[in-house]
């Protein structure tokens, strides 16, 4: 496959591969600690799969008391992350407030979307990547991704394709590999932009739009309850568990691997002493049995990487975006 498909997640594990084994948490005691509230910050609405993850980071980091001040998640939705970091922006220094992102901004940043310095804010460390997938009502006459791409090869705006929460962002680059792969203009799709994946998720369910491209995170028991059908997956490989029967666009004959990785990001001007303390707290979440058992229920893949090598996955992030949308014409 051309390296422009190449998701991002797999590029942070091929930086990791080639700058050695990630590092353990630092030995040394971090002299610094919080001392006031932490607010985990999210960039799109309640009900998203970045909320879901938000607090469920929230839940296990003080039911197993690994950061002892009060954790707050705080919900500052609008453009393509730049309300949440705006935000961010005025707190230099401030190692309380962290924002919990996906590839979003760095899309942004490639296509324009974004005014700030997006690198000079402090990368802390990436949990998990999820796959991409497409889902339907059941009621649908799309019944999988051959017919989407039959549908979308005669009429690429008679299809409308819900996402959250900007335009560029992995969900559109995904559907947008998948135009293309179905011999259609990528340009040409109608794309329906919500501020939360669980808004575009509810407009689906009320006939609203025809697909929705979302993580699986808190949308399984859908699923489970059959009133979504689930066309494919933008995994290399095929997920486990109440997905297991889910196949793969590459399976159906599209070669689209494409996943979302969810990561954090710190202030301006962090201390070493502030990165190192977090470095130790993410370090140990990702080693408990309640992370396990989190990943395991909505469907993450595990891919803890610290600041240092956060840091470098970005940067080679940006240029695979870059070229991805580049090619799909989004790139400014």
């Amino acid at each position: 496959m051309k390296q422009y498909l190449r998701s991002a997640a797999a590029v942070a594990v091929a930086v990791t591969v080639i700058s050695g084994l990630v590092s353990a948490p630092s030995s040394v005691a971090a002299d610094w600690k919080p001392d006031k509230p932490i607010e985990f910050i999210v960039g799109t609405g309640p009900g998203s799969g970045v909320d879901n993850t938000a607090r469920t980071v929230q839940a296990i980091l003080q039911t197993q008391k690994l950061a002892e001040p009060q954790i707050n998640v705080v919900n500052k939705p609008g453009g393509p992350y730049a309300i949440a970091f705006n935000y961010l922006a005025q707190f230099q220094g401030d190692g309380t407030r962290l924002v919990l992102q996906t590839s979003t901004p760095l899309t942004a940043l490639v296509t324009g979307q974004f005014a700030l310095k997006y690198f000079e804010f402090t990368p802390i460390a990436n949990l998990i990547t999820e796959p991409i997938l497409f889902m339907v009502r059941t009621e649908s006459t799309i019944a999988n991704s051959k017919d989407l791409a039959q549908r979308l090869k005669a009429d690429p705006a008679g299809v409308s394709i819900a996402l959250a929460n900007a335009r560029g962002n992995a969900f559109h680059i995904t559907a947008a590999l998948f135009a293309r792969a179905a011999g259609t203009d990528a340009k040409k799709l109608k794309i329906v932009v919500y501020t939360s994946s669980g808004d575009a998720v509810a407009a689906l369910l009320g006939g609203h739009v025809d697909v929705v491209a979302v993580t699986p995170g808190n949308f399984l028991p859908l699923f489970e309850a059959k009133k979504i059908r689930i066309l494919g997956l933008g995994s290399a490989r095929r997920s486990g568990g109440l997905l297991a029967t889910v196949p793969t666009f590459k399976e159906q004959g599209f070669d689209v691997v494409f996943d979302l990785p969810r990561s954090v990001m710190g202030a301006k001007g962090l201390t070493p002493d502030q990165v190192r303390y977090w470095d130790g707290v993410f370090g140990r979440m990702v080693k408990t049995d309640a992370w396990r058992q989190a990943v395991e229920k909505n469907q993450w893949e595990e891919d803890y990487l610290n600041s240092a090598d956060l840091g470098k996955s970005l940067k080679a992030q940006y240029e695979v975006l870059k070229d991805v949308l580049t090619e799909i014409g989004m790139a400014k």
